[in-house]
């Protein structure tokens, strides 16, 4: 299944669970197989991509110079 710029996180994490279970029924084809692996191995990379760029967005909690929690914006160079 090609990805389209319409799908989802949850999308292709329910696709995913789907290639998974067929998988693992035992039932489906050799040929089949490969063909759902490989298209599962796509949406989970996908999947961590679409993670990862959330990771960029997510605010952390640091504590300021007085003790308080503050919000600041995630920084990926921050190394703390």
């Amino acid at each position: 299944m090609p990805k389209t710029k319409s799908q989802t996180f949850e999308s292709n994490m329910t696709r995913l669970e789907e290639i998974v279970h067929r998988l693992e029924d035992g039932s489906v084809p050799l040929e089949e197989a490969m063909k759902l692996f490989q298209e599962g191995t796509a949406l989970a990379g996908s999947c961590g991509k679409l993670l990862d760029e959330a990771e960029l967005e997510i605010v952390k909690l640091t504590k300021g110079p007085d003790g308080t929690i503050q919000e600041v914006p995630f920084d990926r160079e921050d190394p703390s």
